[in-house]
């Protein structure tokens, strides 16, 4: 490629107009949520697998000897002997992990190709220093490492087998003493498309973190940096979370774009009351905040929300879909208390979650609000439904054919008004009670494979490797969601291993987002059209260009002699050329293109075109 940054004007961007005769696909309100693959530059952070251990401390500590499941990043099913990924791929966690822990033990590693250095004690700091050295990729069951204390003592004047205490063991590159919280692969990870907003459902354990009706979840109970694990502790200290709240809002201000968090029907007014001073104190002002009752909020049997929700709706002498309603508004309301009523709709923006295959569960709790409350626009932001799709052929033994299958099902609910997913249901309810956020959507993705089911599953995840795959998703959230006027959507999920349970992640490796070509699709669509007005540019030579969609080409208009004009992609391909002033697009798919203008006064100016081409069919 040309070295554009040598130009003698520079590079001129320009943004083409609806009467330059052509369309871009506007860039739509696109969201993910996150999950904790790769997060943590600690990895003890990512587990609670415990054993042996005679009790816990309050921050969920062993008090006596015990063996630590550090890591099992084998691809499922590996341990029962065979594997689902057709591609047999691994994330590769080879290297040495730099680790330290309070107190002294007899450290001891087994697994697959690990092996422990450097082991040495500090008695002035009463800390244990030691290496894990983790090899074997990309062979058999690599990444599966546990670690065993024995003869462990806190202090010097704790006794045999009394524990210890922070336990540190960081990824390979990170230093011990390092700041950082998050790696910097997570981040890039996080950054590799332009993301409205991070829903943090996922590791906020939503599913399982509800006691059991009427217990209350309370402030003092919550997750802190100081606990053992950013994971669920329920059965070593009693603390159900995920994530602490301190470590959501430093990723948070690191991403700087709106964050989705859900809270559990069993917090009570004061915990929300803390957690809505925490995040105005210490989150940027500048990120909104959407808040949701909980997740998924069905039926009566569903996870452990469910059973609370239902208690909750008897205690209430009210419908289960009411008590959901009902507590979307207190959480509306306790919010407004701490950040003003003026911020709610605004900065604060309460999330009311209906079903994607029943549109009549919104029609239940906006009703009871407007009942009971008041206009349900006055406390709720947005309704919010799923966008997943499955495959009309899920058992053809093609991959590309179950693509045209995902199609064909986004499409079925696009414009079947029967269909139980058809989403202007959703959206034109939205609408009609006019929620200023309109319908969201708060997950969404391919649903092709999942369940657990084994039929034709080498080539259901094949189909999510394919280039059309990301036309796919394209299609998902053009013409099945923004076309129709739908608001802000999340995909499910950001990174997840590819197997029978699903392939919701964009990518299957934390440290490679483009793997696949799910996140390449996520950067299209999320792409800001960003340029200047050719126009208002004295230095221009009246260069002006328009699309012509009869004969898929573009024509560039000067009133210069041009001797040649050549189009790259953003890999620096040329993709086509010519020596006058039509160069065709017949060649691009949609995306980012960058067009090469050679004039004969030996100016030379680059303009960056967005091509969609669904006007033209393609």
């Amino acid at each position: 490629m040309k070295n554009l940054t040598k130009l003698t004007v520079g590079m001129i961007v320009i943004l083409l107009s609806l009467q330059n005769c052509y369309s871009f696909v506007k860039p739509l309100q696109l969201g993910v949520n996150l999950d904790d693959n790769g997060a943590f530059v600690n990895i003890i952070n990512h587990t609670n697998r415990y054993s042996k251990a005679a009790g816990f401390d309050s921050l969920g500590w062993a008090k006596s000897d015990f063996d630590l499941i550090l890591l099992d990043k084998r691809p499922v099913p590996e341990w029962a002997g065979s594997i689902d990924d057709p591609e047999k791929y691994r994330v590769d966690y080879s290297g040495r992990y730099k680790s330290s822990f309070s107190g002294s033990a007899n450290v001891s590693v087994s697994g697959t190709s690990v092996t422990l250095e450097r082991i040495s004690y500090d008695s002035l700091a009463n800390t244990t220093f030691f290496d894990i050295i983790v090899g074997g990729y990309p062979n058999a069951n690599h990444g599966f490492v546990i670690l065993s204390f024995k003869n462990t003592r806190r202090t010097s004047k704790d006794t045999l087998n009394s524990g210890i205490t922070n336990l540190k063991v960081m990824r390979p590159g990170y230093e011990l003493a390092t700041p950082k919280i998050f790696t910097d692969e997570y981040i890039t990870l996080c950054k590799a498309a332009n993301f409205a907003c991070y829903r943090f459902y996922n590791v906020q354990n939503v599913w399982e973190g509800e006691p059991t009706f009427p217990t209350k979840t309370t402030w003092d109970k919550r997750k802190t940096p100081s606990d053992a694990a950013q994971q669920t502790l329920v059965s070593i200290n009693g603390k159900r979370d995920g994530w602490c709240w301190e470590y959501i809002i430093e990723l948070s201000n690191i991403l700087k774009k709106d964050i989705w968090i859900c809270i559990h029907i069993s917090c009570d007014s004061d915990y929300v009351a803390n957690l809505a001073k925490l995040l105005k104190e210490k989150l940027d002002p500048s990120i909104n905040i959407y808040i949701e009752n909980s997740n998924e909020v069905w039926s009566p049997t569903q996870a452990s929300f469910g059973p609370y929700n239902q208690a909750q709706a008897k205690f209430y002498g009210i419908t289960f879909d009411e008590n959901y309603a009902r507590r979307a508004v207190e959480l509306s309301n306790w919010f407004s208390a701490v950040f003003g009523k003026d911020e709610i709709n605004n900065r604060i923006r309460v999330i009311l979650s209906g079903q994607q295959s029943y549109s009549g569960r919104s029609d239940n709790h906006l009703s009871y609000i407007k009942k009971t409350f008041g206009e349900p626009k006055d406390f709720i932001y947005a309704t919010s439904t799923a966008l997943y799709f499955g495959s009309t052929k899920s058992n053809d033994t093609d991959p590309l054919i179950i693509n045209q299958g995902m199609k064909d099902n986004i499409t079925d609910q696009v414009t079947n008004k029967n269909a139980g997913a058809y989403r202007l249901n959703h959206i034109n309810k939205a609408k009609t009670w006019g929620l200023k956020g309109g319908c969201t959507s708060y997950e969404g993705g391919p649903g092709v494979p999942s369940g657990g089911g084994t039929d034709n599953l080498e080539n259901q995840i094949l189909a999510n490797r394919t280039e059309q795959m990301g036309e796919v998703v394209k299609f998902n959230y053009t013409e099945g969601w923004s076309e129709l006027d739908g608001g802000l959507a999340l995909y499910f999920t950001l990174v997840s291993g590819y197997n029978r349970y699903g392939c919701w992640g964009i990518t299957d490796d934390y440290t490679k987002p483009d793997r696949n070509f799910k996140m390449k699709a996520m950067r299209e669509l999320t792409n800001k059209p960003v340029g200047i007005d050719i126009s208002k540019n004295d230095k221009t030579d009246g260069l002006t260009i328009t699309y012509n969609n009869e004969t898929s080409s573009i024509n560039v208009n000067t009133f210069r002699s041009i001797k040649d004009v050549e189009m790259y992609n953003v890999l620096g391909s040329v993709v086509s050329k010519s020596n006058c002033n039509v160069i065709s697009t017949s060649n691009c798919t949609c995306g980012l293109y960058f067009i090469s203008v050679s004039l004969d006064n030996s100016e030379q100016y680059v303009l960056k075109f967005i091509y969609d081409g669904y006007n033209t069919g393609k």
